[in-house]
């Protein structure tokens, strides 16, 4: 068997080359306006937040306008005005959103953190260490209903995650809005006294963001937000928060049984906005996880995490905070973690630095460690190393670090980067240490053309126990280009096309591909998608493409979409075919039903052998309904070859008190389990 290490060979001084010459052209240099500097306006009378501009403290507010559109070097198609304003308890903001066609205001969404880029919305973006390197996010759309991003993640209890308040109103004119953040939910550094920000407005019809300050005319950096001095905010306390719960289960597997289980989680927030997490016997049995799709994939599917204590403050620790960020290696996949009895963490940014921690045991000795630390070079810049330590009775003992970094260019309309990361492993077996590395450059432009390059590699002994690692074995070099191309008046909203070409190796022989696909979005809510790949994978031609074409895609209860898929894997046919519609039948239920299946070969990893395609078939129904905004119940079927999984649950989830959760079966099993469980939540 091929077997080779990341002793480079491959033309480094090549590769180093193109990148240069693919981040060429320099930093463009900065606009001609400085960032726009307010000074905070203090009101004796906080407003009365109910969505109408009637409240005397908007006369005192600053007010700003001349709000620019985020992906086209053009002014606003509607007028934008907001106003800002403090007091001793918190921050206040209210916008005026002109709209022409006020009967094309678009809101649907009423489930608070629910999404709302189908919605009109507006949003304050604020950076309370006036760094620009992290942003609390507070949107409300035209119904009130709100969404928030915590720096770092938080749990979904909206009492640990802090709460704000919003309301909205749809006029003649358009739709005003009103926000209120209070201070006692931001951890800014002691004694801050300027902070930076950014407002933002959605024109859902025309699928149009539009930014004030205009950060297009200028470089599209974090440094040109606008900075809010002045700013009398009160002093920060050492904050405490506890959380805990209570559950019961009554199930037919006595495994499962439960009489009454309890845990805690804690945290505390220092001055300096150092968080420390401690968590205690926490439940996991009762998340609904993703139901994954049965589309064919080559390597292990990277899913979501929705546990509170791995959510909160996970983007400060090795792991991938979204989709594009993910490489080849990821330290730290929390979803190994499958059981634990108590877990610590700690993360924080202090100045330029900035830090995350976290520690999980579990009985009979088993233990989880991760950190990561990385130097700030401005809002531009990072360099750091990272580790995760696994620890399991009965299995080697696995460590695996990294060290890296990475550089920004903004310019105006888009940004140039560049990383690097390089990965070590040890292993407590034979031969256990191996390496990997990373390397990137891309040039982003959110109209025209775009580009990347890739490097990576991952030695045949690499091993992160507790990380995401798909692949060992393999090395690849990649390149890609994309063309965005947004039109203002024809039928025709938005349209990509993208492309990519692969060549490398693995332990089982050469691969190669080229990849491109061609995406049209109409403002009739149509879309349509066309792909098309083909390439050589360890000696087996790979064929394939696709046709998606979906409806609706604006209202978040009526969409729908159809995909169908195929060619050729293992030397086998291969097909894939999926349809899924929401419907609306009455006001505040929703129901929504998907419909897949796959015809394809699959390649057994320990013998080699080729298993011969055979239909899979999977549906999944789920069906809410909102008792209030606050309280709903809900049901979902999922059916997948012979066995068929139901499960129904009620949800309560407040602004102040009891959250509550009752499930009737399990949403985790593959099968129908006649289960009862009951879940109770606080905070204080």
């Amino acid at each position: 068997m091929k077997r080779y290490h990341t002793n480079i060979k491959l033309s480094l001084p090549t590769l180093l080359a193109a990148l240069t010459t693919l981040i060429a052209g320099g930093t463009p240099a900065r606009g001609a306006d400085e960032p726009p500097q307010l000074q905070a306006v203090a009101v004796a009378q906080a407003p009365t937040i109910d969505g109408v501009l009637d409240d005397p403290c908007w006369q005192q507010a600053t007010r700003v306008e001349g709000f620019w559109r985020e992906d086209v070097d053009a002014p606003e198609p509607e007028r934008t005005e907001a106003w800002i304003c403090q007091d001793e308890r918190g921050i206040y903001v209210a916008f005026r959103c002109h709209d022409s066609t006020p009967e094309n205001i678009r809101a649907a969404q009423r489930k608070r953190q629910g999404s709302m880029w189908r919605d009109d919305h507006v949003g304050l973006w604020l950076d309370v260490e006036n760094a620009g390197r992290s942003f609390y996010g507070f949107t409300v759309n035209p119904l009130g209903t709100q969404s928030d991003r915590v720096p770092g993640g938080s749990s979904e209890k909206i009492e640990w995650r802090g709460d704000w308040r919003a309301a909205a109103r749809v006029d003649a004119e358009g739709w005003t809005a009103e926000i209120a953040v209070p201070f006692s939910i931001l951890r800014y550094p002691q004694g801050q006294t300027a902070f930076r920000f950014y407002l933002a407005r959605h024109l859902a019809w025309e699928n149009d963001t539009v930014l004030w300050p205009p950060l297009y005319a200028r470089i599209r950096d974090s440094e040109n937000c606008a900075r809010w001095v002045g700013v009398v905010a009160p002093p920060v306390p050492v904050r405490y928060a506890l959380m805990p719960y209570l559950l019961s289960v009554a199930s037919e597997n006595p495994e499962e049984r439960e009489p009454l289980k309890g845990g805690l989680d804690a945290k505390a927030t220092l001055p300096s906005g150092v968080v420390g997490l401690l968590t205690y016997n926490p439940d996991f049995s009762n998340i609904e996880d993703v139901v994954e799709t049965i589309d064919f994939t080559f390597v292990e599917r990277y899913l979501p995490e929705y546990r509170p204590f791995f959510q909160t403050g996970g983007e400060y620790l090795p792991t991938a905070a979204d989709e594009w960020e993910r490489g080849p290696v990821e330290l730290l996949y929390t979803r190994r973690i499958s059981l634990l009895d108590w877990g610590a963490k700690s993360f924080g940014t202090v100045g330029p630095h900035r830090f995350g921690v976290l520690d999980a045991y579990h009985g009979g000795g088993e233990n989880h460690a991760a950190w990561r630390y990385e130097y700030l070079f401005g809002t531009r810049g990072r360099l750091g190393f990272a580790g995760a330590d696994r620890r399991v009775p009965g299995e080697p003992d696995n460590l695996a670090m990294s060290f890296g970094g990475a550089w920004g260019w903004p310019f105006s309309g888009g940004s140039r980067s560049v990383s690097a990361n390089w990965y070590r492993s040890r292993t407590d077996v034979s031969d256990g240490e191996d390496s990997a590395v990373n390397l990137s450059a891309s040039v982003w432009r959110s109209q025209g053309w775009s580009g990347w390059l890739g490097y990576s590699a991952v030695g045949v002994g690499f091993r992160a126990d507790d990380g995401y690692v798909p692949e060992v074995g393999v090395r690849t070099f990649s390149a890609g280009w994309s063309h965005n191309r947004t039109y203002d008046t024809s039928a025709l909203q938005q349209a990509q096309w993208w492309g990519s070409f692969e060549v490398g190796d693995s332990q089982a022989g050469e691969r190669h591909s080229v990849w491109v696909s061609h995406d049209r979005d109409w403002r009739n809510g149509w879309s349509a998608e066309a792909n098309v790949s083909r390439g050589v994978r360890d000696g087996f031609d790979v064929i394939s493409n696709g046709l998606e074409i979906g409806w609706n895609r604006q209202d978040i209860y009526r969409r729908g979409k159809m995909a169908v898929h195929w060619g050729e894997r293992y030397d086998e046919p291969y097909r894939y075919h999926r349809i899924e519609q929401s419907f609306c039948p009455a006001y505040r239920w929703s129901v929504g039903i998907a419909g897949e299946r796959v015809y394809a070969a699959e390649l057994d990893e320990e013998t080699g052998a080729i298993e011969p395609p055979a239909w899979i078939r999977q549906i999944v129904l789920t069906t809410s309904y909102d008792l209030t905004d606050e309280k709903t119940v809900s049901a979902r079927l999922v059916r997948r070859a012979a066995a068929t999984n139901v499960y129904a649950a009620y949800r309560q989830r407040v602004r102040r008190g009891m959250d509550l959760l009752v499930v009737v079966g399990d949403p985790n099993a593959e099968e129908w389990v006649s289960r009862l469980a009951v879940k109770a939540i606080w905070c204080f």
